[in-house]
């Protein structure tokens, strides 16, 4: 059965319950406030600086709880790719593993569940979740009108000398991909551009967005389509949105990346039978 769009009856690969408030957009928990995500909340994509930095929570010196080491563990196994979609997690191996007892690890596993990580089998064992083309595609296109405004509205704040630098920088990092061609290490790096442009912008909204989402989760999934033989593609079209970039063009650089965007999501739709709805 084809799930709704917006919600899904065993986990939720992007986004939550109530479709029609903010409140839902993107593993910030269920019925959590944006503002206020709850305390055991799993370790974001953004972390404190970055997306894909391997940051987590607070700062300050106070230990992780029992139940965020459960998830802390999960998530850097998924950045690692040691966790791959689909995976059976045993729970018990968790438990031996970190010395927990089977309280802090259920709920932790349940907690993934809730932001779309993990889903529960009939079996009572959990697997990460493998997302469908659909759930792909429908998070791309979320993605795309996300990031597009969050490069317009960056690009004004370029004029300050230092802004200009960081994003110099993490363009750098993408180009530096074209070399290995480790295609997580791409997505990685083109995550890190959004995490730039999101702190440089400084949009509240935007922000809880990334710092609520589990990009590796995503991107461990897009991996295995992408770049694929496009890796020249992929680069020319940051080099022309970061070109766009430091001259200040917002406007500009929101078409090329939404170009780029429409033409990726197009590749990505030619995997979608018409079984699925041919979207």
């Amino acid at each position: 059965m084809r799930p709704s769009r917006f919600r899904r009856t065993s986990g939720r690969p992007f986004c939550l319950q109530n479709s029609g408030s903010v409140k839902t957009i993107l593993s910030t928990g269920k019925g959590a406030d944006l503002y206020h995500p709850p305390s055991t909340q799993a370790e974001n994509a953004l972390g404190t600086t970055v997306i894909g930095n391997g940051t987590t929570g607070d700062k300050g010196t106070a230990a992780p709880s029992a139940v965020q080491r459960v998830i802390d563990l999960v998530l850097a196994r998924i950045r690692s790719g040691e966790y791959a979609p689909g995976q059976i997690i045993v729970a018990r191996d968790l438990m031996s593993e970190l010395g927990l007892s089977k309280a802090p690890v259920r709920e932790g596993i349940h907690v993934l569940v809730g932001e779309g990580v993990m889903e529960l089998l009939p079996n009572r064992s959990a697997r990460i979740r493998k997302l469908s083309a659909i759930d792909m595609i429908d998070f791309a296109e979320f993605w795309a009108a996300i990031s597009g405004l969050n490069i317009r509205l960056a690009a004004p704040k370029l004029e300050r000398a230092e802004n200009r630098e960081k994003v110099r920088k993490a363009l750098d990092r993408i180009e530096a991909t074209g070399r290995n061609r480790v295609p997580y290490e791409f997505f990685m790096a083109v995550g890190n551009l959004h995490s730039t442009l999101a702190g440089i912008a400084q949009n509240r909204f935007i922000l809880e967005f990334m710092r609520g989402t589990h990009l590796a989760h995503f991107y461990r999934h897009l991996e295995r389509g992408f770049p694929g033989s496009y890796w020249d593609t992929h680069l020319s079209a940051f080099r022309r949105l970061g070109e766009a970039l430091v001259q200040g063009e917002g406007e500009r650089a929101q078409r090329a990346y939404a170009k780029h965007m429409r033409w990726a999501i197009g590749l990505m739709r030619q995997g979608v039978s018409t079984e699925n709805g041919g979207r």
